[in-house]
């Protein structure tokens, strides 16, 4: 399971999908939110790991690089 965390333009942007495109990663979405916090997007999400190219262990530095903080739960 992994917990995104989303602040500014990531938050607005499609990182999910390229993560998952370049990592093979496929994932169910179980909670989201989005918001806005002193006129900065905000989102958090909650994913279950079906399947990924890549160890889980890897995501966190994955995410890392678009901006995103990875928590694998």
């Amino acid at each position: 399971m992994l917990k995104l965390t989303f602040v500014g333009e990531p938050a607005l942007q499609p990182v999910l999908d390229k993560v998952g495109r370049e990592a093979g990663l496929r994932v169910n979405l179980l909670a989201g939110t989005l918001s806005e916090i002193k006129a900065t997007p905000f989102g958090q999400l909650l994913a279950g790991v079906v399947a990924s190219d890549v160890a889980v262990s890897a995501l966190p530095d994955i995410f890392a690089r678009e901006g995103v903080r990875c928590e694998v739960l």
